[in-house]
């Protein structure tokens, strides 16, 4: 069975909810915040397939940050946990 976007974005807040919930510091708490916030701007895109909403969330996720002017190390930091979050939720 194929999974929506619908549901990938559910499987990964949840995967990131639990990160939260681990976090120890301000910083990845804002990060965490800030992923789950964008993901629930972006979970009721129509489409099919884990790898698809990935690569689609990831473009979204880059021109977010920039469009913000987040600073390139908070960039960074953003990108590699939704990669580890990525990871972590297949």
């Amino acid at each position: 069975m194929t999974t929506t976007f619908a549901d990938r974005a559910d499987q990964l807040c949840d995967t990131l909810r639990e990160m939260e919930h681990q976090a120890e510091e301000g910083d990845q708490l804002f990060y965490c915040a800030y992923l789950l916030g964008l993901l629930g701007l972006h979970s009721s895109t129509e489409g099919e397939g884990k790898s698809a909403f990935d690569v689609a969330f990831t473009d979204v996720l880059k021109e977010t940050l920039i469009a913000e002017g987040v600073v390139e190390a908070d960039q960074e930091q953003i990108i590699a946990l939704w990669d580890a979050v990525c990871e972590q939720a297949e």
